[in-house]
């Protein structure tokens, strides 16, 4: 039954990690608009949506994500109560299985003193006996004393009775019977039969006494029996509570991955706000360009017009002139608007892949944790394991998996030092525990085996090692598909 038990709590704590997997992170209110308008032509240009759908899909994701941690911790306080009811009663176990031994350390004392008392009783039996046997050796004596003195009437009395009990009975009868043998009989057989009836009230006392202890004890191993369940239940109760503080742990490191997603969106936003601005002005800067010019090609064919009705070759010369200096001019507006449209930044989204996946970890192939449901190795670590675990000591190189750009390295107390790289197809590497990195940061491009960082046992781990993530959507995958 506790087997089934164990069972039940693993298959909860399952399905309540899985939901880690289709759930969204922590992120800002942040509402794109869909047009922006340009005080200075009061127009209306569009800029790109991608980010304002990201948002938004992260921000539902978010408040999913939000519902199941909120339960998350609703469930671990009630744990938590539980538990600490479990642990009071078994305190009160132990109390009362304390206060029976007490008592059955008591019965024993009790025991002994009564054995005790009917040895004392057996051995002063036992000097009853022998008072006994020595007052019939004297009155032997004296009975020969009577025949060697031709006492026959005294001798006969004596051998007339059946037994020596008897003596007692009869003797008030027999006048020969001296009045002292008589009394130091009756005193010796009333001490005897005293003594028999104390030794039977004491082994009496004793049976009462051992029953008294044998129901006791039973009474004691049945609180055991109980406390043992108790601490049975206990135990359950902490692997849940151990398993819903892995779960919360993992809800905080998604919402922590969220957040920067969040401001990297936000950032991108802003990037295309100012291209579209600038694509405006440059819009704007072309269309005045193109009007002076047309108004210039106007008025040079007026005038062209009025030359050739006046025959006039200053009149020529000046339209040619002037020709001249409108088409610099328009000339000029062109190589202006074509200078204004410069060339932007790739964005971590326009990371082509490569195909190439490269092993992260060169120095060692040994896998010590691999992806999924796992006993945590540590306290505080994940049952679920959203990656791979390989063995290695502090210090050894660690290389990025494929060619792409770095989105950021930092720190967090669950992860430690971590790096994270965009390969694009919406694909990124996650490497942490790390003991340093080699130098890159937030948009350096590297290629495939580069190496980026160096092993070692930053965040909660429980030894030197590499943790590698691979995400595919936004969502952990086997990074053993990628590669091996």
């Amino acid at each position: 039954m506790y087997k089934n038990k164990k069972k039940t709590i693993k298959s909860r704590t399952v399905r309540r990690v899985g939901t880690i997997l289709t759930a969204a992170v922590l992120s800002s209110a942040f509402v794109l608009p869909d047009v922006i308008s340009s005080p200075e032509t009061d127009q209306q240009y569009v800029v790109y949506a991608d980010e304002k759908d990201d948002i938004k899909d992260i921000q539902y994701k978010n408040a999913q994500r939000e519902k199941l941690k909120q339960k998350a911790q609703e469930q671990l306080s009630y744990l938590n109560v539980k538990a600490t009811d479990i642990r009071d009663v078994i305190a009160q176990l132990d109390q009362s299985i304390a206060e029976y031994q007490v008592e059955i350390m008591g019965l024993v004392d009790d025991r002994n003193a009564i054995q005790a008392e009917i040895a004392v009783t057996e051995s002063n039996l036992q000097l009853a006996y022998i008072a006994e046997a020595n007052q019939y050796e004297r009155m032997k004596e004296r009975i020969a004393y009577a025949y060697e003195n031709g006492d026959i009437q005294y001798i006969d009395a004596l051998v007339a009775l059946d037994d020596f009990s008897n003596l007692i009975n009869q003797s008030e009868y027999v006048e020969q019977v001296s009045a002292y043998d008589q009394n130091q009989l009756n005193e010796l057989l009333a001490i005897k039969k005293n003594i028999q009836e104390q030794e039977s009230l004491l082994q009496q006392k004793l049976e009462e006494v051992r029953e008294k202890k044998a129901d006791t004890e039973a009474q004691q191993e049945a609180l055991v029996i109980t406390q043992d369940g108790k601490k049975a239940k206990l135990e359950e109760y902490n692997e849940l509570i151990y398993s819903t503080n892995g779960e919360i742990t993992t809800y905080q490191q998604l919402i922590d991955e969220g957040n920067y997603q969040i401001q990297r969106l936000e950032a991108e936003y802003r990037r295309k706000q100012e291209e579209a601005k600038r694509e405006a002005a440059r819009k704007k800067a072309a269309e005045e360009a193109a009007k002076k010019k047309a108004a210039e090609e106007a008025e040079r064919k007026k005038r062209e017009a009025e030359n050739q009705k006046n025959q006039s070759q200053g009149g020529s010369s000046s339209g040619s002139s002037s020709g001249s200096s409108g088409s610099s001019s328009g000339s000029s507006g062109s190589s202006s608007g074509s200078s204004s449209s410069g060339g932007s930044s790739k964005s971590f989204d326009e990371v082509t892949p490569s195909g190439t996946w490269v092993w992260p970890c060169p120095a060692s192939h040994h896998i010590t944790s691999y992806f999924g449901y796992r006993t945590p190795p540590t306290a505080g670590a994940t049952s679920y394991h959203q990656a791979i675990d390989v063995g290695c000591s502090v210090g050894t190189k660690v290389v990025a998996m494929s060619s792409g750009r770095v989105m950021y390295t930092a720190y967090s107390g669950a992860r430690g030092n971590y790096i994270r790289i965009d390969h694009g197809g919406g694909i990124t590497s996650l490497y942490q525990h790390l003991s340093g990195f080699a130098g890159y940061s937030a948009g350096d491009y590297v290629e495939a085996g580069t190496v980026i960082a160096y092993s070692g046992m930053t965040g909660i781990c429980a030894g030197a090692h590499l943790h590698f993530e691979i995400w595919k959507n936004g969502y952990p995958v086997n990074p053993l598909n990628y590669v091996n």
